[in-house]
């Protein structure tokens, strides 16, 4: 009888490698990628790991350390890593078939036992030959096994697959510290009941578990033993939302500032949702202090439900800024501000009964400043209410990469 395994395939750092890509000559030298702002590390090299730095590190702490060592620092470069993670992807749809993106470096998919490690060889050498980009693959009986597979196999740098038998060898060997979900709380309880290892947690009867531990611990105790169904969940053709937010540079109490970033958010959102042929059927704002200040509490979250969906460029920035207007409060210090618009394919919605001359105009008008974005750059033509980069709501992005990828002007160019 075949036997069929979840695979997961995880970039190795791959915030780190997507910026090694076109930099060589930071191979084997020490690498951080930064938080927006600048903050703090989000992505290091072996080299940094090695040396105790952890993601979360203030990048303030840790400079001279950094610099100690001959590091070299980037501002995260998220237009960038999401180009390269959709390569990766389009080569494993080709080659697998269906996938299971889990974030954007790591996705699952679905292969027979007999044929695991071969196609896993393979497939590391085809990402690292059309992408650039080393990769690790681990193979178990469900995902949470994939997982724990996964990190023996980015030690090793080779496949490693977990079928039944040499599952249950290992049982006693594994903390369950070092299994997918289980954070330093959950350890603690699990401590406090004298569970250490997967052999001791899986000794236990199921019925003990559910009464113990509860749905959650139940499903970890159906992972570790391989009892989940393989069938992967297959994503939907089209994301139901779009998200564009982020932290200032610095706070600011002045509405104009924070209006100004929910403008920049917007025009993101509609360059996306001209892309995915998509309309808003409702969104909501978001502008927040800083999470330890005094004024934490009085941030501002609120949602808008169209009575028509629309992509137009100038009645959702209207209704966006009528939403500001009405919920601003004044003397906050904001930190953050976003978009968070609910999406539906335009094809089959209801069409507006008694359409406005001035919407058609500005529809038109919205298609032709997307025209002229994707030709010319993204923020060539912008809304009047956007100024220029280094506003007080930007972020601070000192050592951000080109776009390499997506951006004509950001290409080398070499003389012969």
């Amino acid at each position: 009888m075949r036997q069929t395994l979840i695979g997961l395939l995880d970039c190795n750092n791959f915030f780190v490698s997507c910026e090694r890509l076109f930099r060589p000559d930071l191979l084997k030298k020490p690498v951080v990628v930064l938080s927006s702002n600048d903050g703090c590390v989000v992505a290091r090299s072996e080299e940094i790991k090695d040396r105790g730095i952890a993601v979360g590190d203030p990048y303030f702490q840790i400079k001279d350390t950094l610099s100690q060592m001959g590091a070299v620092h980037f501002s995260s470069n998220f237009t960038l890593y999401r180009d390269i993670s959709k390569r990766v992807f389009n080569v494993m749809k080709r080659e697998i078939g269906i996938i299971e993106p889990y974030s954007i470096d790591e996705c699952f998919f679905n292969l027979d036992k007999s044929e695991a490690y071969q196609t896993a060889l393979r497939l590391q050498g085809l990402v690292l030959r059309e992408v650039g980009l080393p990769v690790s693959l681990g193979f178990g009986q469900s995902r949470t096994q994939a997982k724990y597979a996964n990190s023996i196999a980015k030690k090793t740098r080779l496949p490693c697959v977990l079928d039944k038998s040499n599952w249950e060898d290992r049982w006693h060997d594994i903390k369950l510290s070092k299994i997918w979900g289980v954070g330093a709380a959950r350890t603690r309880l699990f401590s406090l009941r004298g569970l250490e290892t997967v052999g001791a947690y899986l000794a236990l009867p199921r019925a003990i578990i559910r009464q113990q531990l509860g749905f959650e611990g139940e499903r970890l105790w159906a992972e570790l033993r391989g009892e989940v169904s393989s069938r992967l969940v297959v994503p939907n053709l089209m994301q139901d939302s779009i998200t564009s937010s982020r932290s200032f540079a610095q706070e600011s109490t002045d509405q104009a500032v924070v209006a100004e970033a929910l403008s920049s958010h917007l025009s993101t959102i509609v360059t996306e949702l001209y892309a995915l042929e998509a309309v808003v059927t409702s969104f909501r704002i978001i502008a927040q202090p800083s999470r330890f200040s005094d004024f934490a509490l009085q941030g501002i979250s609120n949602e808008v439900v169209l009575s028509v969906p629309t992509r137009d460029l100038f009645v959702l920035n209207r209704l966006i800024k009528k939403t500001l207007e009405d919920n601003f409060r004044p003397g906050v210090p904001y930190k953050k501000a976003g978009i968070v618009a609910k999406i539906n394919p335009e094809v089959g919605l209801p069409s507006n009964l008694f359409p406005v001359e001035r919407d058609e105009r500005t529809r038109s008008l919205t298609d032709t400043i997307l025209k002229v974005n994707q030709r010319h750059g993204k923020k060539a033509l912008q809304l009047g209410v956007i100024v220029k980069a280094g506003a007080a709501w930007s972020t601070r992005s000192s050592s951000l990469s080109p776009a390499y990828t997506t951006d004509w002007e950001s290409l080398k160019f070499v003389k012969a």
